[in-house]
């Protein structure tokens, strides 16, 4: 392929990375870029210091709420705190989505209606994606028909798909049911038809 791309005028990858790395106009643009990014990240760090703080007066130093998100570690004392944090608002979006996102673990549950709430009146696209993340990892049979009520709040969008997959994992029949009547729906129809294709395999 590389003695193709010669013969016909084109260029390897490695022969375009040695150009670009030699143009001078693309260096500084990507070093512009990256250090939009970096101060992009300071800001959201120094806006979500309350959360970091509150956080680690309960013992669990971090320097963001995103360290929650990325740790296997349980940190049940976190919740109460990401939770309360979550409805004051105020935040990035960004920075909701982090403390949102932490919440997508299972003990999170007894937050459920709360999360609901929050995810129908959520106006952030990252804060909307998390909290349906964290929806759909936390809940339980007990909010079986509310996660799929859930389903028709279009206003949501996209973000409803994060609830197929546990409204076939803890719904029995019903759950069952409600996933196949959504194969032919143009939001959810790609992910019901291969969870269910997965499931008779």
């Amino acid at each position: 392929m590389t003695r193709a791309n010669k013969r016909s005028g084109g260029i390897t990858a490695a022969e375009l990375m040695a150009q670009l790395a030699q143009d001078r106009e693309f260096q500084e643009s990507v070093a512009r870029r990256e250090a939009e990014l970096q101060a992009r990240a300071a800001q959201w760090r120094e806006a979500g210091r309350p959360i970091v703080d509150d956080l680690r007066g309960v013992g669990i130093d971090v320097d963001s709420v995103w360290d929650l998100v990325n740790t296997s570690d349980p940190y049940p004392a976190a919740l109460p705190i990401l939770i309360k944090h979550l409805e004051r608002g105020g935040y990035p979006d960004r920075v909701l989505e982090g403390a949102a996102r932490a919440l997508a673990v299972k003990p999170a549950a007894v937050y459920w209606d709360r999360l609901r709430a929050l995810y129908l009146e959520a106006d952030g696209p990252d804060t909307t994606e998390g909290l349906a993340a964290a929806l759909a990892a936390s809940v339980t049979s007990e909010h079986l028909e509310d996660l799929i009520a859930l389903l028709a709040e279009t206003s949501r969008g996209s973000t409803r798909i994060h609830f197929i997959p546990p409204i076939l994992r803890i719904g029995g029949e019903r759950g069952r049911e409600v996933v196949e009547s959504l194969r032919d729906d143009p939001v959810f129809g790609k992910e019901a038809t291969a969870l269910l294709k997965r499931r008779r395999k």
